[in-house]
């Protein structure tokens, strides 16, 4: 399945956080949109991504300096995967897996269109060998239905 396709199904928005913005307002929006990621964008293009993990790892290294005096652009990653809309969904399961990575942002033109998870990719990987197994089933009992005959 294209990447496009389980977006639709999935219909998650990408919210997005300008860099110069401090850690502190974008936990603040993270939390009121339920969102563990937001993509940082400098002038609609996305330069990076923010997720629940770079709050904690920035906070490890820096106790000492408040939340509310770091800019997002500081505590980012700055080295986003990102997939395309016509991209295949499935080879990003293992691409996440190696980077240790939970989002997925979709990116058409530098425009940021949606963002999967990695839970997003696996319930549909899950979801399409399930169907293979009963379709293989049904093969094999059709199989097995033709012998007797």
């Amino acid at each position: 399945m294209k990447v496009h396709a389980l977006l639709k199904e999935k219909l998650r928005p990408a919210h997005t956080i300008a860099g110069h913005r401090s850690v502190d307002n974008a936990i603040g929006i993270m939390a009121g949109k339920q969102a563990t990621a937001l993509i940082v964008a400098e002038n609609e293009e996305p330069i990076g991504i923010f997720t629940d993990r770079d709050v904690f790892r920035y906070f490890v290294k820096n106790k000492t300096t408040a939340l509310s005096d770091i800019a997002v652009q500081n505590a980012m990653t700055d080295n986003m995967i990102a997939a395309k809309p016509e991209d295949d969904a499935s080879g990003f399961i293992s691409i996440m897996k190696m980077a240790d990575i939970r989002h997925l942002p979709i990116i058409k033109e530098k425009k940021i269109i949606g963002l999967l998870t990695l839970n997003d990719l696996i319930e549909h990987q899950i979801e399409s060998l399930t169907d293979e197994i009963h379709q293989l089933k049904d093969y094999i009992e059709d199989l097995h239905e033709a012998g007797r005959d």
